[in-house]
């Protein structure tokens, strides 16, 4: 019988907006109540620059994902030439022994989605978007889904965890 693949989320969000900040403190938060969390970076346009100090992937890392992938149209970083795309699926057998996978981006794919609405980079949500459990906001948005602001990192992490049926100590 194949392992069980990990419960995924998606962090959505226009450029700027804040995913992976918001993607760093669910990470460190996982990681404090005893989870393995992995990561996964979508780059749809292929100019993503791999584990460079103070780049998304290379965040992901420091703020304590057991594995990263960065994934572009042509590549899976670490250096594995693809003849097509993969699908969120195919990416998720990557990461057998990871309670939780936490991904950047992937908004087209059929997951639960937290979306991060930042003032600055445009206040309205993301067109056509399924899937949305929650939303990560520096104002107030009603999507008829539960509204975190960029402080409460900790109580979003609360609602995934009750969300996915996942179990730890605190």
């Amino acid at each position: 019988m194949p392992p069980a693949l990990p419960p995924v989320v998606c962090i959505v969000g226009r450029s700027g907006s804040g995913k992976t900040t918001v993607l760093e403190g669910l990470v460190r938060i996982f990681r404090g109540w005893g989870f393995r969390v992995g990561t996964m970076k979508h780059d749809p346009h292929g100019e993503m620059q791999w584990d460079q100090p103070g780049k998304d992937t290379w965040r992901h890392r420091e703020a304590g994902a057991e594995l990263v992938l960065g994934i572009t149209p042509r590549w899976l970083w670490s250096s594995r030439r693809l003849d097509r795309p993969l699908t969120l699926s195919e990416l998720l057998k990557e990461f057998e022994g990871i309670d939780l996978v936490l991904a950047e981006g992937f908004k087209a794919e059929a997951a639960p989605k937290i979306e991060v609405i930042r003032q600055e980079t445009g206040p309205d949500p993301l067109e056509g978007l399924q899937e949305r459990w929650a939303v990560v906001s520096d104002l107030p948005v009603d999507l008829g889904v539960p509204c975190f602001r960029f402080e409460e990192v900790e109580a979003l992490a609360a609602f995934l965890a009750q969300r996915l049926g996942l179990q730890w100590a605190r």
